[in-house]
């Protein structure tokens, strides 16, 4: 695979953490969640000793417990929570021969809808895979539009300038006039530049423009001034900021992230809210495994309203974790062709963890370390990420 580009630089792998829990009754729930040593480390000293002992069942008061983690460690401190949230989920549906997706309100839809994610990309150690120029962007999301058969492309900006984005932007709508299209160039605007950008970009009639600045308050004073709907998961990130983003009026729609807000139980709350305030929802991705791609699944089956197709970095992945079975194949969760995915249906997350593919990836890591969200991108001459860069 070719390295992708995106704001905060490029990246070739991301680091997941896999985790384990067993029940005394010999049952055992598989968890995923992202980031490296730090979020391995918190699991292991702060919140796996919260989680010992309890049952499975309760959720609300292992979350209790674990309430002023994220106040001292921020996001790692929601992951390494989310981690050993979702991994009690799965012994739950299996004790109760339910898939998750049953224990959350029930399955609604037995295929979810995703979105095609366009990245530039840098040319791999072997010189292929370039994704650079306007051709290359709309020749990469016409293959993968044509091969699975999406009806939304979301365009990952952030590395161009604003000019070659923008017709970027207007190639992709002309080559797909029926599709829906987003913009997320993750907060690397200023609020002149958003505004500039928007404009422009509001005759393309998008489903939505994704974090094109900083922060709730940023966002807010872009949004009254722009007829075009606003999506983030960068502004609104857990529940203390989903009522801050409320009060102000920043976003239509909040992308949640299952690791990132804490777990199941807490994206059910994001759920909630949205609905009482009629915001959108949607689900922002990680590159998630097979693991945390089954979690998203049975929460987006479970929930009342998905207009959005989900994030996805499916068609990045090089490899996996899980088993092939009936719903598996090649280790991942397959795309059907027709731009979904089809929700697991045993017991719990309905999807096991095979030894050999864990093994390589293991092995993997302990030859590679941690891999940071941030790369320097070298095509970009040295450019580090900065608030309202441009």
């Amino acid at each position: 695979m070719a390295p992708i580009r995106w704001a905060a630089g490029a990246n070739e792998e991301w680091t997941r953490i896999v985790v384990e829990v067993h029940t005394d009754d010999g049952l055992m729930g598989l968890g995923e969640t992202l980031g490296g040593k730090v979020t391995a480390a918190l699991i292991e000293t702060e919140v796996a000793p919260m989680f010992l002992g309890e049952s499975p069942f309760d959720i609300e008061k292992m979350l209790g417990k674990a309430t002023f983690v994220p106040l001292y460690h921020g996001k790692a401190g929601l992951c390494a929570i989310a981690a050993l949230e979702v991994a009690c989920w799965d012994p739950m549906g299996k004790a109760t021969g339910r898939p998750v997706c049953g224990l959350l309100g029930g399955r609604l839809r037995d295929e979810v809808p995703f979105a095609a994610y366009i990245y530039h990309r840098n040319a791999n150690r072997d010189g292929r895979g370039e994704i650079d120029t306007t051709g290359q962007v709309v020749a990469y999301a016409r293959e993968l539009v044509d091969r699975h058969g999406f009806r939304t492309v979301k365009y990952k900006g952030g590395v161009k300038s604003e000019v070659e984005e923008l017709a970027n932007m207007h190639a992709l709508r002309e080559e797909f006039p029926d599709l829906k299209l987003r913009y997320d160039p993750n907060a690397i605007f200023s609020v002149p530049t958003a505004m500039r950008v928007g404009r422009a970009l509001v005759p393309l009639g998008l489903e939505y423009f994704e974090d094109p600045v900083w922060g709730n308050v940023a966002m807010a004073r872009l949004r009254r001034k722009l007829a075009i709907p606003f999506a983030t998961n960068m502004c609104v990130i857990d529940l203390d900021s989903l009522a801050e983003g409320v009060a102000l009026g920043s976003v239509d729609v909040v992308l949640g992230d299952i690791f990132e807000w804490g777990g199941l139980a807490n994206t059910k709350k994001l759920q909630a809210v949205c609905e009482v305030f009629l915001l959108g929802l949607g689900f922002h991705s990680a590159a998630e495994l097979g693991i945390g791609q089954a979690a998203y699944l049975h929460m987006a089956a479970a929930c009342q309203a998905v207009p959005f197709a989900l994030d996805t970095h499916i068609t990045e992945l090089a490899g996996d974790v899980i088993r092939d079975g009936s719903v598996i194949r090649d280790g991942s969760l397959p795309l059907t062709g027709r731009g979904t995915v089809r929700v697991p249906t045993g017991p719990g997350l309905g999807v096991e963890l095979d030894p050999d593919r864990f093994a390589a990836t293991k092995e993997a890591y302990a030859r590679l370390g941690d891999r940071s969200v941030y790369e320097e991108d070298a095509a970009r001459g040295g450019v580090i990420p900065v608030k309202s860069i441009l």
